[in-house]
């Protein structure tokens, strides 16, 4: 269900607009001026706003310019409310980022039209900025995520004194799986293994496919020992899955290197995680695989 919000400092049109939407099953939000508008635009990123053009204290315009400065908010789709159908007019809504413009009295089939297309365009929009940051065979974030989500994350936790950790994993033996059985089978195994990642952590912590059978799994909040333990959990259950695609059943395991920093100790840089962790993982397979070793400065 598409989320609109109607923003308008009159009352009726408020009320009319929301009778409108609700009728069509749209889920309706509403501002009663350019303020509160920002603010929920902002928690409750909406798919499509219904701006008026004439508030006071700030207008439409100012409204639609602040929106398309911001990161959250920049693009979603603005659709003008105005009873000054002025060329001049218009051509301003429309060069400070707004989509479309409704006049008023406003036709409801013609509103109804244009807010149609509009959430058509936002759902392909964040259709494509999905498939943008989502690796195609296991579901999981790819790399591009990883880099954004990081570097927000080091960010918070530096900011609130917290600890960040992170741990690198990888299926130990994976060539000769796909040597042996096929990449069809290979493919099953990290899409198993997706699962078994997205079943023991937590759902705001950040699991992301890395590269070929390599997969990273970022943690809010959380020290490198509890890290740890966590990844003693998934490394006991991966070695006793039995891994079954048809007439084929396998068993595996993976080794995980964990690194993670607390409070003001926290590194203001994503590649200095990744390395550390990396270089936890290559400790953990020189000491034979098949177990978890935490970062240990040389």
């Amino acid at each position: 269900m598409a989320k609109i919000l109607a923003v308008d400092d009159q009352e009726d049109n408020l009320e009319l607009l929301s009778q409108i939407l609700e009728d069509e099953d749209y889920n309706v939000a509403v501002a009663r001026n350019g303020k509160e508008a920002l603010e929920k635009a902002g928690s409750e990123l909406p798919d499509v706003i219904l701006l008026d053009i004439n508030m006071p204290e700030m207008d439409g315009y100012e409204v639609c310019n602040r929106l398309k400065q911001n990161e959250k908010t920049k693009d979603i789709p603005v659709i003008f409310l105005t009873a000054n159908t002025a060329e001049q007019s218009v051509v301003k809504g429309l060069d400070l980022g707004a989509y479309d413009y409704v006049t008023k009295p406003f036709n409801e089939k013609e509103l109804l039209a244009r807010i149609s297309v509009m959430v058509r365009i936002r759902a392909s929009e964040k259709k494509m900025e999905t498939i943008a940051v989502t690796d195609s065979l296991t579901g999981l974030y790819n790399r591009r995520f990883l880099y954004q989500r990081f570097g927000e994350e080091i960010e918070r936790a530096r900011r609130n004194a917290t600890a960040l950790s992170c741990m690198m994993i990888d299926i130990d033996f994976f060539k000769k799986i796909n040597d042996t059985y096929g990449h069809d089978v290979g493919d099953f195994v990290l899409k198993k293994l997706a699962d078994i990642l997205r079943t023991n952590v937590r759902g705001y912590d950040a699991i992301v496919r890395f590269g070929g059978e390599e997969f990273m799994v970022l943690f809010p909040g959380t020290t490198p020992e509890q890290a740890v333990e966590i990844g003693k959990k998934i490394r006991k259950e991966v070695e006793g899955c039995e891994f079954k695609k048809e007439e084929i059943q396998l068993n595996t395991s993976i080794s995980i290197g964990v690194f993670g920093c607390v409070g003001t100790e926290v590194f203001n840089d994503v590649e200095k995680y990744i390395k550390c962790a990396d270089e936890a993982l290559y400790a953990a397979k020189n000491a034979g695989r098949n177990r978890v070793v935490m970062y240990e400065p040389k």
